[in-house]
């Protein structure tokens, strides 16, 4: 019981924020990523301003890590959500919106630029094919972070990551404002940018 009162773990971490906010905001109501709180905690540590982040989707997860490394690139499907994104988007983030075909532009949008990036967040659509294209869009010491990774139609990027010598490193528990169990995953390999 003692989660749910004002000194208890949800509000220490913004949960109750986020669900009234409906949106992902911390106990300071600033953004925050839509995954799970495990890997917020793991990956605000070891994120560096020379890092380059590309993710698919957009949203408070854009604003959190531009606001902790050098450069964020989003790829966007939804027209109404780029034009919100946008028009307030930090100096060091960029957005491109791409309308969605699966196994089209959208999911090859991180090789189109050909820039080789840090960290490549699959949290967007068609989320399979932006795992098999992320690999060759990474930097030599690049991983890829997955959320929901938990969902069983995500399993094919999964195996495609690991038969690729990625390991997995999940992190499972709530996220803000939602109360069931789910997982976002990080894979790597040795001499990675965030020194698993």
């Amino acid at each position: 019981m003692l989660a749910f009162n004002d000194k208890g773990y949800l509000d220490q971490i913004g949960w109750f924020n986020a669900f009234e906010a409906r949106s992902p905001i911390d106990q300071d109501n600033n953004p925050i990523p839509w995954v799970t709180y495990s890997y917020i905690d793991f990956i605000k540590g070891r994120l560096k301003k020379q890092h380059t982040i590309f993710e698919f989707g957009s949203g408070n997860s854009t604003y959190f890590y531009a606001k902790h490394i050098g450069l964020v690139v989003s790829v966007e499907h939804d027209k109404q959500w780029y034009d919100k994104i946008v028009s307030t988007k930090p100096e060091n983030a960029k957005m491109i919106f791409c309308e969605l075909v699966k196994d089209g532009d959208y999911c090859r949008m991180p090789l189109k630029l050909e820039q080789k990036f840090d960290i490549i967040i699959v949290d967007g659509r068609d989320r399979v094919n932006c795992c098999k294209q992320a690999v060759n869009a990474l930097s030599e010491n690049g991983i890829i972070v997955l959320d929901d990774s938990e969902r069983e139609c995500y399993q094919e990027g999964i195996n495609f990551l690991k038969n690729n010598g990625y390991k997995e490193l999940s992190f499972s528990g709530i996220s803000p404002s939602l109360f069931y169990l789910k997982s976002t995953s990080v894979f790597y390999r040795v001499n990675n940018c965030l020194d698993i």
